[in-house]
């Protein structure tokens, strides 16, 4: 095979077919790594995904986004039309292509903006942790995150930039102090076939598809087409300032929640930012923290809002363990959202849809 590049600092020569991970703890350098990788690969022979997802986007509808590149290599706007009902109804998104790009939730962006990469791929991907592997793709993959090793021809594993940071294998106890007698949540059709019920101090992980805006509807960030009781009271159509005291939401695109310049701006306690990892971090500029630690920023100011429940999209696994140790060491219900089973073993129960 015809090699690609050479990471000399690695070792390693990967050639064209070969996929590469790029594995490492919160502010290791992956995404460093992967753009310095991109520099030495030749322009427009490549695609680049962004964990930064309005990056990834032109101003439009998600149809126009996913024309975007088909239109540049000039295919037949029927081919073009073609592609996006093909690859729209393989990850279920067609019913989104007349929908602005900026109004989708944080995980149908995740979605398209991989799929605008998938529509029409080059010869080579670099995708930042990206929501899921591309399966049926047979070119050069580099990819970081926290995926399969086996999956890979080549891993890279880069050291904790602290080396005290929680480790996957660390265990909390928890409480687990639930009351089976009273509902602090029940939700009946929120989308077609998605109604349960969370009772107060649990922590339940609800898996779904990556394009279904379940935690945008909960949060009531997105209309719901049914109806959300918190114990006995209908808030589906309450007013957003209410339902935040209610329910804590920790998108799962810190960026939508960052309105700050700097870390001390969150007026975060010590304890709070110590059980976040951001202790050393308070006079930091927050354009300067790396995604996982915008995430854990804005877990940290919406632990601080003390709300009885809890709403997590997509955590982060660096610190979350101790974070639930946390919630359910004051009763608070946790509410995970995710189309990924990783959670699972932490919570008490799961609903699948």
């Amino acid at each position: 095979m015809e090699k690609l590049l050479a990471l000399e600092a690695y070792h390693l020569d990967l050639h064209c077919g070969e996929k590469l991970l790029i594995k490492g703890p919160m502010a290791s350098g992956k995404t460093k790594l992967l753009t310095d990788i991109a520099t030495q690969l030749p322009a427009y022979q490549f695609d680049f995904l962004s964990q930064t997802l309005d990056d990834n986007f032109i101003p439009g509808t998600v149809a126009e986004n996913l024309a975007f590149n088909l239109e540049n290599d000039a295919i037949s706007s029927e081919e073009i039309a073609t592609k996006i009902h093909k690859i729209s109804e393989k990850y279920d998104v067609i019913d989104y292509l007349t929908t602005d790009i900026y109004e989708l939730s944080t995980a149908q962006k995740q979605v398209i903006s991989f799929i605008q990469i998938l529509i029409h791929p080059m010869t080579t991907l670099l995708l930042d942790e990206p929501l899921f592997l591309p399966t049926d793709y047979t070119g050069t993959l580099i990819v970081t995150g926290d995926f399969d090793e086996t999956l890979f021809d080549h891993v890279i594993c880069l050291p904790d930039p602290l080396g005290d940071s929680p480790t996957a294998d660390a265990q909390v106890a928890l409480k687990r102090d639930i009351n089976h007698d009273k509902a602090i949540l029940s939700v009946t059709e929120i989308v077609s076939g998605v109604s349960f019920t969370v009772y107060q101090g649990e922590k339940v992980s609800v898996l779904t598809t990556a394009s279904a805006p379940i935690a945008d509807k909960l949060a009531g960030f997105a209309k719901a087409s049914g109806e959300i009781d918190f114990y006995y009271e209908n808030i589906t159509h309450q007013a957003l300032d209410k339902r935040s005291r209610k329910i804590g939401y920790i998108m799962a695109n810190p960026n939508d929640m960052i309105f700050v310049k700097y870390v001390k701006d969150g007026h975060i306690s010590q304890d709070i930012l110590a059980l976040c990892g951001l202790s050393d971090l308070t006079d930091r500029a927050i354009d300067t923290l790396s995604f996982r630690q915008k995430k854990l920023f804005t877990t940290a100011c919406i632990l601080m809002q003390q709300t009885p429940i809890v709403l997590v999209d997509q955590p982060e696994f660096t610190y979350f363990q101790d974070i639930l140790a946390y919630l359910d060491d004051k009763g608070v219900t946790v509410i995970l959202t995710s189309a990924s089973d990783l959670f699972t073993p932490l919570m008490d129960r799961k609903e699948v849809f």
